[in-house]
C-alpha cells in the first residue's frame, strides 16, 4: 500500500508540475503576444495611418478644387508616397515577427484554436495591407504596368478584406466560449495602444465617399 501511495503521490506531483508549466507558458505567450501588438501600435500603425490620412486629404483636394492651395495638394501627395515607403519595410518586419511567434511549437500546442486562428488571419490581413502599399510603390517607380498594378492591387485589397472579416469573425465566435484558459491568458490592451494608433482609415472609394475607419483590436481573445 505504501508503494502504491508513493506512486500516486509521485504521479500527482508530476501532474501538478506539468500543469503549472502549462499555465505559466500559457500566460507567458499572452504577455509576449501583447508586446508584439504594442510594437505594432508604436512602430507600424503610425506610418500606416499617416499615409492613409494623407491619401484621404489628397483625394479630398481632388474632389474639391479650390479648397486647398497647390502647395497643400503637393504636401498631401508627397506625404502619401513617403508614408508608404516608410510603412512597407516596418510592416514586413512586424509580419515576420508575428509569423515566427505563431509558428512556435508551444504556441501551436498550448493556445486555444481561436487564438491560433486569430493569429493566422491577422498576419494574412496585414499582408494584404502591405501588398497594397508595395504594389502602389512599384507602380510609382515604374516597375510594373498599369494592368499589373490593377491585378496585384485588387488581389491585395481582396485578401485584406477577406482576412479582416475572418479575423473579426473569430472574435465573434470566441467571446461567448466559456474557457478557463482565458483566465490565465487574459492581459490588458497595451498602454502604448490607443484610438489614435489603432484606428486605420479605409481609403476604399475615397474619391467618391469617405468610408468609416476600422479599429483593429488586440489579437488576444479573452473575456
Amino acid at each position: 500500500m505504501k508503494k502504491i501511495f508513493k506512486y500516486l503521490v509521485g504521479l500527482l506531483t508530476l501532474f501538478l508540475i506539468i500543469f503549472g508549466f502549462y499555465l505559466y507558458d500559457l500566460h507567458a505567450l499572452a504577455v509576449e503576444g501583447n508586446k508584439i501588438f504594442a510594437l505594432r501600435c508604436t512602430e507600424v500603425n503610425i506610418p500606416l495611418i499617416a499615409y492613409k490620412n494623407s491619401f484621404l486629404n489628397f483625394a479630398d483636394s481632388l474632389k474639391n478644387p479650390g479648397k486647398y492651395t497647390n502647395e497643400q495638394m503637393k504636401s498631401f501627395y508627397d506625404g502619401y508616397i513617403s508614408g508608404m515607403r516608410d510603412y512597407e519595410p516596418k510592416e514586413n518586419d512586424w509580419i515576420e515577427t508575428q509569423r515566427t511567434f505563431i509558428n512556435r511549437l508551444d504556441f501551436k500546442l498550448i493556445e486555444p484554436w481561436y487564438v491560433k486562428e486569430a493569429g493566422t488571419y491577422q498576419v494574412q490581413m496585414y499582408e494584404g495591407y502591405r501588398d497594397e502599399a508595395l504594389t502602389t510603390i512599384d507602380a510609382i517607380d515604374g516597375r510594373i504596368t498599369t494592368d499589373e498594378y490593377e491585378t496585384r492591387f485588387n488581389d491585395a485589397r481582396a485578401r485584406r478584406n477577406k482576412y479582416t472579416d475572418l479575423y473579426n469573425g473569430v472574435f465573434d465566435k470566441a467571446l461567448p466560449i466559456h474557457d478557463w484558459r482565458k483566465i490565465f491568458a487574459s492581459v490588458p490592451i497595451p498602454r502604448e495602444c490607443n484610438d489614435q494608433n489603432l484606428t486605420i482609415p479605409d481609403t476604399s472609394g475615397a474619391l467618391n465617399t469617405t468610408p468609416a475607419p476600422a479599429r483593429v483590436e488586440d489579437p488576444e481573445i479573452t473575456g
